[in-house]
């Protein structure tokens, strides 16, 4: 096998410095949220709930969150837990769900300012104003957990190994 073939850097966009890299745009910022607690659940997702995080509020798309941690629908029967800190669930099956860590698998970029509708009505095509119980949607064409923290604050939570490209398609609209 070629050497060019190990090369990842021909086919990824190269991660910025995340801790000094964030983007100041007309209207906007954007920048990485580090060192949040990413739990995926999958199946009953009540039993969930009532077993890891009794109380969690959940969050659909274009929903606000009012204080961490909530969770992310992202399914019918998923959701992404999202804490301050990362949880002690260990992964595996048990009552009816399954848990799994992902710390590191989903990167969260916050974009704030009062040009974020313009951002977003360019990034989709949904319409936010219906909203939806799940926050999965097509972003410059890959899939991401959008919802709201504030009135024009939302946070993007795309796959780690794609961040890179989503961060060069808002750098590229200032």
């Amino acid at each position: 096998m070629p050497e060019a073939m190990h090369d990842r850097g021909q086919f990824w966009s190269p991660a910025p410095d995340w801790t000094t890299a964030p983007i100041d745009g007309d209207g906007y910022s954007v920048r990485r949220e580090l060192d949040f607690g990413q739990t995926l659940v999958s199946g009953d997702l009540g039993a969930a709930f009532a077993e890891l995080m009794p109380g969690l509020p959940e969050i659909g798309l274009w929903s606000v969150a009012q204080a961490e941690p909530f969770a992310v629908r992202i399914g019918r029967d998923r959701a992404l837990l999202v804490s301050p800190t990362p949880l002690a669930a260990a992964p595996g099956w048990r009552n009816g769900y399954v848990a799994t860590p992902c710390d590191d698998a989903y990167a969260i970029l916050e974009i704030s300012g009062v040009a974020l509708r313009e951002i977003v009505a360019e990034g989709t095509s949904v319409d936010i104003e219906a909203g939806s119980r799940s926050a999965a949607v097509l972003f410059a064409g890959v899939t991401v957990f959008l919802y709201r923290i504030g009135p024009e604050t939302a946070r993007l939570h795309v796959e780690a190994p794609l961040a890179a490209y989503l961060w060069g398609w808002l750098e590229g609209r200032r």
